[in-house]
């Protein structure tokens, strides 16, 4: 059973950290200036062109890494590296190939993962629907994916970029 509390902090645009007190999850870590330019405690490793690399000041390094889907303000292969080390779990479609490399475990609608006896990701259709919300339909089903995390008793859906789903 989870004991503690669970800090949760979002990052512009789509980045988000989930904290206990014993494990650091990431979903899309992916730094772009664009989204930091007013951030107040920022490092830029590097500017344009590509990759653009930089990270907020002080993030622990991560237990794990989920990506929702491929595209760049989700899924940048710089952030990634300097937010793991050797025993960080990473997870993502196989979309993800491209930029990723072979450094992550490919993940899939339907798949359950068990990461320890506290920790549980689900792996769920993420798409946008021809009536929902989103102005781009750029994001096609089977091609992403979102997760719900299980940790203890409380359940935390991540869906990166969506419309609300039928299911």
């Amino acid at each position: 059973m989870l004991k503690g509390q669970i800090d949760i902090t979002w990052f512009p645009n789509s980045w988000i950290r989930l904290r206990t007190d014993k494990k650091v999850i990431y979903f899309d870590p992916a730094y772009l200036t664009t989204y930091f330019s007013k951030y107040p405690d920022k490092t830029e490793f590097s500017k344009w062109p590509d990759p653009i690399d930089g990270l907020p000041n002080g993030l622990e390094k991560a237990d794990i890494i989920c990506i929702t889907h491929h595209h760049k303000d989700h899924c940048k292969k710089v952030t990634i590296d300097r937010l793991r080390n050797k025993a960080t779990k990473v997870f993502a479609p196989k979309t993800c190939l491209t930029e990723l490399g072979d450094t992550f475990q490919i993940v899939k609608t339907n798949d359950r993962i068990k990461i320890d006896n506290e920790i549980e990701l689900e792996v769920v259709d993420a798409y946008n629907t021809e009536k929902g919300s989103s102005t781009r339909k750029q994001h096609k089903k089977g091609k992403g994916c979102g997760y719900i995390v299980t940790l203890g008793q409380l359940r935390i859906y991540h869906l990166g970029d969506t419309d609300f789903l039928p299911e």
